[in-house]
C-alpha cells in the first residue's frame, strides 16, 4: 500500500462538490508522493471525445490551484460497477469521492456512495468539504462485535504512521453478554496490536449498539477528529438501503467528517478479531 508509483482514483462527475475530493487527494499526495488520477464514467464511447476535452479543462484549471496536475482516465460503464472494477485491478492506492450527505438527490448521495465502494479491494475516501486542514491529528476507530473489524487495523498503522495521529478505539456499551464478549475480544487483540508499535491511542465507551453510529459521530466531534475509519456490512439487505445501515449514516455525517471505508475480503479470506490475535 505504500507504493509511491500507485495513484490517487478522484470520482469527477464535474459537480462543484467534486474539488473538494480533489483537495483532499492533494494533502495525500503530498504525504504519500501518489499521482492523482480524475476518472469519469461515461455510458458509451460516443462520449468519450467530449469529455475528454472537459476533464482536459479541468485538469489544467485545477494544476493552476493546487501546483499538481492531474492525469484523466475516461470508462465506459456502471459507476456501481466500473470504479470498484477498475480501482481494483492493482495501480490504485484508493479511491477519493465527494458525497452530498443523506438528503442530497445528486449522483453522489449517502446511500448510492455506499453502493459504489462496495466491491472494491481498495479503501475509500468519502469527503463532503474541503480539508479542515492538511493535518490528520485524530482518527476516530470504531469497533463493534463483528469478526471483519480486524481488515482495517493496517490502514489505521499506516495512516499513523504517515501522519503521526492518535488512534481514538470507540465501543458501544452493550448488556447482551454475547455482544459484549466479541466486542472486549475485538478490543483485546486492537490493543495487544497497537501495544506493539509506537502508536498512541486510547479506547472509550460511546452510547450503546443502538445509537453507535450517531455516538461515534458525537464522539469524533468532541475529539477534533478528522477522520473517521469504518468497514462497510459484509452483507446487505434492501431494508439496508431502504432505512440505512451504520457505515452509511456514518458516511454521510451531518458533521462532514471524513470517512474512510475499507470492504472486508471474500468471507472465505478473512481473518477476525480475537484475543489471541489469530
Amino acid at each position: 500500500m505504500e507504493a509511491k508509483d500507485k495513484t490517487l482514483l478522484v470520482l469527477w462527475d464535474f459537480s462543484p462538490k467534486c474539488e473538494f475530493a480533489y483537495a483532499h487527494a492533494v494533502n495525500v499526495s503530498k504525504i504519500t508522493g501518489n499521482s492523482i488520477t480524475l476518472l469519469h464514467i461515461i455510458k458509451n464511447e460516443k462520449e468519450a471525445s467530449s469529455v475528454q476535452e472537459q476533464l482536459e479543462a479541468v485538469a489544467s484549471k485545477l494544476e493552476k490551484t493546487y501546483f499538481i496536475k492531474p492525469l484523466i482516465k475516461i470508462l465506459v460503464g456502471s459507476i456501481f460497477k466500473t470504479i470498484s472494477s477498475y480501482a481494483s485491478e492493482g495501480n490504485t492506492e484508493m479511491v477519493i469521492m465527494a458525497t452530498h450527505g443523506i438528503k442530497g438527490i445528486q449522483k453522489f448521495t449517502g446511500s448510492w456512495a455506499l453502493k459504489v465502494i462496495r466491491g472494491s479491494k481498495v479503501p475509500f475516501l468519502v469527503v463532503q468539504d474541503m480539508p479542515a486542514s492538511q493535518k490528520l491529528d485524530n482518527i476516530i476507530f470504531p469497533i463493534d462485535f463483528k469478526k471483519e473489524n480486524k481488515e482495517k487495523i493496517k490502514w489505521a498503522h499506516y495512516l499513523c504512521n504517515l501522519y503521526k495521529a492518535r488512534i481514538h478505539i470507540v465501543h458501544p456499551l452493550v448488556t447482551d453478554r454475547i455482544f459484549r464478549g466479541r466486542i472486549y475480544s475485538n478490543l483485546v487483540f486492537a490493543k495487544k496490536y497497537f501495544d506493539n508499535t509506537d502508536i498512541r491511542f486510547e479506547i472509550k465507551t460511546v452510547g450503546n449498539k443502538v445509537n453507535f453510529a450517531k455516538d461515534t459521530i458525537e464522539y469524533a466531534q468532541q475529539a477534533q477528529g478528522n477522520l473517521i475509519l469504518i468497514m462497510t456490512s459484509r452483507t446487505l439487505t434492501f431494508m439496508d438501503y431502504m432505512l440505512g445501515p451504520s457505515e452509511q449514516l456514518i458516511i454521510a455525517n451531518s458533521a462532514k467528517i471524513p470517512v474512510m471505508v475499507v470492504n472486508p475480503k471474500p468471507k472465505s479470506l478473512s481473518g477476525g478479531f480475537s484475543a489471541t490475535g489469530n
